[in-house]
């Protein structure tokens, strides 16, 4: 019997096979969801193939020469695609709001308890993955005594210090009525104070010294860079011996 096919279709199908010569790449999923690669065809072939098996024809790789199609579920894989555009969307989102820098305020006549309040909130900031400027500003006859804003910026500096291991990108330093450092969280050196309980925790189940909290060597009066930070380590005692000992 012959093939019964619509005229109209076949110049259609020539006129785009002459157009594009040849369509090549097609691939088609099989059972278990491995691509099969069908080789080169023209597209009314590809096309009849693919509503055989109740699929579409889809183009992937149109600027390639053959172009490339793959037969399958256009639906379901325009649904993939939207979702891994959100994912990725989501995630840069993400990204681009744990990087977005947290400002501190402070006053060089604060109390105990505004600075523990400032310093919870810097913590919060920090452990979320900002970076953390802690800036004192300084009003009217406050200026007349800049030392007591940068004492307010040390001891928050060494009250965070306690609570995580912290790196100052930019020590304190002073710019028109303003006094700020820029801290973050120190991975590092978090990964490095990070020890197994049986190394922090003696025989008799006393903490040993290497559990102490980290602070901030250098004073900002004479900080020139960042502020290194690590573990107070209280010195050993001097074991008795009937022979001189020299000690460092």
């Amino acid at each position: 019997h012959p093939l019964e096919v619509d005229p109209h279709e076949v110049v259609r199908e020539l006129e785009d096979f002459l157009r594009r010569r040849a369509q090549g790449g097609h691939t088609d999923p099989d059972d278990d969801g491995n691509e099969e690669n069908l080789g080169v065809m023209p597209t009314y072939q590809a096309r009849r193939l693919a509503e055989e098996r109740d699929l579409d024809l889809v183009e992937v790789a149109p600027q390639a020469q053959p172009p490339v199609c793959k037969v399958m579920d256009y639906g379901r894989f325009k649904y993939s695609l939207e979702r891994k555009q959100r994912e990725a969307h989501r995630a840069g989102r993400a990204g681009r709001a744990a990087s977005e820098m947290k400002d501190v305020q402070l006053s060089p006549r604060i109390d105990d308890h505004d600075l523990q309040v400032k310093v919870d909130r810097a913590l919060e900031f920090l452990t979320d993955g900002h970076p953390v400027r802690m800036v004192v500003r300084f009003l009217g006859r406050d200026m007349r005594h800049p030392e007591n804003g940068m004492r307010a910026l040390q001891t928050a500096l060494d009250a965070l210090g306690k609570e995580i291991a912290i790196r100052v990108d930019q020590a304190p330093r002073m710019e028109g009525r303003q006094l700020f450092a820029l801290v973050r969280v120190d991975k590092g050196a978090r990964a490095r104070t990070d020890k197994p309980a049986d190394e922090k925790t003696g025989a008799d189940g006393e903490t040993n010294e290497t559990d102490s909290p980290m602070v901030a060597l250098d004073t900002p009066s004479e900080a020139t860079g960042p502020v290194a930070v690590v573990p107070v380590v209280a010195p050993e005692p001097i074991a008795e011996s009937a022979e001189p000992v020299a000690t460092a």
